[in-house]
């Protein structure tokens, strides 16, 4: 009975789908567009609405080029309104996640910041954004 129990969940575990990567808009009022350029794979541009989120499986090739759990995808990140906010490493709008990580955009818990907004990212059950989060600036010229 047990043998055949461990070989029903086998079963079970093959049927579900890969761990996506996925981006989490978190943060209310405002709209988070994500893009990407078409050099790998296709082009992405949407718009995340408060709550949404998108995911993509790793091997969806059109947002995972390399199609793989471990593959690095660049994605740009803008918070829209005004002002509009960029984020990402050193000012850029430019974030990268593997093919089963996640990003969710929030509100930053320091309320005494000069960013607003900050980036959780995780790949691996592991936090890589470190303890502040990876920080959106405010867009120059928005």
């Amino acid at each position: 009975m047990i043998v055949r129990s461990i070989a029903i969940l086998a079963c079970l575990a093959a049927a579900l789908p890969a761990s996506a990567y996925c981006v989490h808009n978190e943060i209310q009022g405002r709209d988070v567009r994500i893009s990407r350029d078409n050099t790998r794979g296709q082009a992405i541009d949407l718009v995340l609405k408060p709550g949404d989120k998108f995911c993509c499986t790793p091997k969806d090739t059109s947002c995972n080029p390399e199609g793989k759990v471990t593959a690095n995808v660049d994605l740009d990140l803008t918070i829209q309104g005004q002002p509009q906010y960029v984020c990402g490493i050193n000012g850029s709008a430019e974030v990268k996640v593997t093919g089963a990580g996640t990003i969710r955009v929030v509100n930053n818990p320091k309320k005494s910041s000069a960013h607003p907004f900050v980036l959780r990212v995780r790949t691996q059950d592991r936090d890589v954004s470190g303890p502040s989060g990876v920080a959106c600036n405010e867009k120059k010229g928005s």
